[in-house]
């Protein structure tokens, strides 16, 4: 073999190094690290920041919720409930997909509601207000070491958002009583819900929402606080 032949080898070598060597480090710098977001805005509500660790009260929330169907569905492998696809049209999507967008319009909705009932003087009463932190705590035993570790929730953020939640729930409770939802086809329940046509076509035009899509589309609904064995 010539010099110039060998020189040749030699050089492609280097440059298929390099080549791998940039691979592996564009790699190491573009993963996502769920926890070194944890602080960081994934979804701004009017003024409202909403952080990763505080989102991950609703990431659990219906991760749990699905887990259930997904275990009656196949017990031996929960994965295949989550990555079923559902074609209803332009509704078109995956278990996994809807359930990333149904944790995200909850959390809109809460918040929305949430704000609603303090302008409008609404307050939970100590009845109500135990019942909510009886079922934050519920919650909070629920989880496990390494769901509580990769959400970043703890005690007071769990309990914090189940009261927001309940005073949502008690203002959307004015809605049944005061609108006529007798134009839609859903139950008033589910029209109220974050997923439901009454919040989506009169209630969220009212308001804005900014989505941090850098993190929301790193995540993976269905391997955060369930199957993550």
């Amino acid at each position: 073999m010539s010099k110039s032949n060998k020189k040749a080898i030699v050089i492609i070598i280097i440059v298929a190094v390099i080549i791998v060597a940039l691979g592996q480090i564009y790699t190491i710098l573009t993963t996502f690290h769920y926890e070194d977001h944890l602080d960081d805005t994934v979804i701004t509500i009017d003024s409202t920041e909403i952080s990763l660790r505080e989102f991950g009260y609703y990431i659990y929330d219906i991760e749990a919720y699905v887990q259930e169907q997904a275990l009656q569905y196949d017990s031996e492998n929960p994965s295949h409930w989550w990555n079923t696809h559902f074609a209803a049209g332009l509704d078109s999507t995956y278990i996994c997909d809807y359930a990333k967008e149904t944790a995200i319009n909850s959390c809109v909705c809460d918040e929305i509601y949430y704000q609603l009932a303090i302008q409008n003087g609404i307050s939970l009463d100590d009845t109500e207000k135990s019942y909510a932190a009886d079922e934050a705590n519920q919650t909070y035993e629920q989880m496990n070491d390494y769901q509580l570790s990769v959400t970043g929730l703890d005690a007071d953020i769990i309990l914090e958002y189940r009261l927001k939640q309940a005073l949502a729930t008690k203002y959307a409770q004015t809605l049944l009583d005061t609108v006529d939802f007798s134009a839609y086809e859903d139950d008033p329940n589910t029209l109220l819900s974050g997923n439901g046509d009454y919040f989506q076509d009169v209630i969220l035009p009212d308001h804005t929402v900014t989505e941090n899509t850098k993190i929301l589309d790193n995540l993976y609904f269905g391997k955060i606080t369930v199957n993550y064995e």
